[in-house]
């Protein structure tokens, strides 16, 4: 299984391709593009939330915590005074770092449904629904969230079935292989029924996907990346100022 160093950079590393090929599009606006990176990178640590013993994974959710508390106060900025909007953040951070994480910890096994596609999935859409009803985005603002969230996920699950393959050992495959990337759990069929109605819900709750189905589907959107892929005859164009030239006599 991957550390938690290697589920960092993976995260880090395939949202960040991501979202640069979302800005050579020119179609989102930087600080947009700046908060699906930020999304993706939660999206890969989030797999291990089931693990709340560990001291990254603690460190991480008290960051998301913090986060969330600030991204509260960013939407209702204009809308509440200075006191409502620190009772906001404090509320929202408890409610995290100390409510849902111990609700985790008591109700989560490592490795247990958590850390499954469904579940990686229903991260996602959540996040679109959060988005779109809470913090007024628009639905293929909303569905970006939603799929970079889910993108850090599933790249987490990839890497720990990669860890899984012992090249150099003398058993190819590891004991774990096979339990990262998977669509629930034979034992437990009420968690994985109830795991899967409420995807089917927040699917539901969720705005139309139509609009970033086309978006994403639309060939249009990838030209500009494909013809920027390779630089032209001059690499680095207008990154240093130009020197004047001589003049004579000099």
């Amino acid at each position: 299984m991957a550390n938690f160093n290697v589920h960092l950079m993976g995260a880090v590393t395939v949202s960040g391709v991501t979202a640069t090929a979302l800005t050579m599009t020119g179609m989102f606006p930087h600080q947009a593009v700046i908060g699906y990176f930020v999304l993706g990178v939660i999206g890969g640590l989030l797999p291990d939330i089931d693990s709340p013993h560990s001291i990254p994974v603690r460190i991480a959710f008290m960051a998301v915590a913090v986060a969330a508390g600030f991204l509260l106060v960013f939407t209702f900025g204009r809308r509440y005074s200075l006191v409502e909007l620190l009772a906001l953040w404090l509320g929202c951070f408890l409610l995290l770092r100390y409510g849902v994480f111990a609700l985790l910890d008591r109700l989560t096994v490592h490795r247990g449904l958590i850390h499954s596609i469904p579940a990686g999935i229903g991260f996602g859409l959540a996040t679109t629904l959060v988005a779109y009803h809470a913090f007024n985005a628009s639905v293929i603002h909303a569905w970006l969230c939603g799929a970079f969230v889910t993108l850090g996920f599933i790249v987490h699950l990839l890497l720990d079935e990669f860890y899984s393959v012992d090249l150099l050992g003398k058993k190819l495959l590891k004991s774990s292989f096979g339990t990262a990337l998977s669509l629930g759990s034979l034992s437990q069929p009420i968690g994985t029924a109830a795991l899967y109605l409420t995807i089917v819900g927040l699917f539901l709750l969720c705005p139309s996907p139509r609009p970033f189905a086309e978006l994403i589907l639309d060939g249009a959107t990838y030209r500009g990346v494909t013809q920027r892929l390779l630089p032209g005859e001059v690499w680095f164009p207008n990154l240093l100022p130009r020197l004047p030239p001589d003049l004579p006599g000099r």
